[in-house]
């Protein structure tokens, strides 16, 4: 195969490998669960509320979502916001586990990705401005080219090769393992990586750890 023919497989976007319509369908429900669970943790601290609540409450968002149809609050969300990214419903999985099982998951469900926080903040206002056709190629679009796909393993390897895998590491490889497997959660890479709640999230974290330090 010629150089220009590979370099134009390795960019194609025509051929997109999508997720198969079932495994998305469960994502989009249990995905949804994790994060309103991880919603429910977040409103509890610092509240009164019984016990009981506190404990049961995020298991009980997490089952409803997993409902079939209108019945599910998964269902709704999805039609007005798709699917959460995968490297969110990993956050909020660690926040779940962490709630039922404190000695099993970190210690702050956002803690790992704060080093590095500025890089999908700033990737996120990339993207935005693409919607308006902004940059000379659609960045989103690359999301579904195998050679941005490349560059992203290569990137979460990295820090397994140098100096052993951080917690951050290991978010991004777990969500790209998702990624390559299932194509989770619409075939397009950025999807798996972020998704506005996420961004917004990741950017008053950041916000308000500055204004901590001043």
């Amino acid at each position: 195969m010629e150089s220009s023919s590979l370099m134009h497989a390795l960019l194609s976007t025509q051929t997109p490998l999508l997720p198969a319509p079932g495994v998305a369908r469960v994502y989009l429900s249990l995905g949804w669960g994790l994060v309103l669970a991880w919603v429910a943790i977040w409103l509890a601290q610092g509240r009164a509320m019984p016990a009981w609540l506190r404990r049961w409450l995020p298991l009980a968002l997490l089952l409803l979502c997993l409902l079939p149809g209108p019945a599910s609050p998964a269902y709704w969300l999805g039609l007005a916001f798709r699917a959460p990214s995968v490297l969110l419903t990993l956050l909020a999985a660690s926040a779940v586990l962490r709630h039922y099982r404190p000695q099993a998951a970190w210690p702050v469900p956002l803690g790992p990705l704060r080093p590095w926080a500025l890089v999908p903040v700033l990737w996120g206002w990339a993207l935005l401005l693409d919607t308006f056709a902004l940059w000379p190629v659609s960045l989103y679009a690359l999301g579904f080219a195998p050679l941005t796909l490349a560059v992203l393993v290569l990137l979460g390897l990295l820090p397994w090769l140098l100096r052993g895998a951080g917690s951050a590491s290991m978010l991004l490889t777990a969500a790209l393992v998702c990624y390559v497997g299932l194509r989770l959660p619409s075939g397009n890479v950025w999807d798996a990586l972020l998704d506005p709640w996420l961004w917004l999230l990741l950017q008053l974290d950041w916000l308000r750890s500055k204004r901590r330090r001043a």
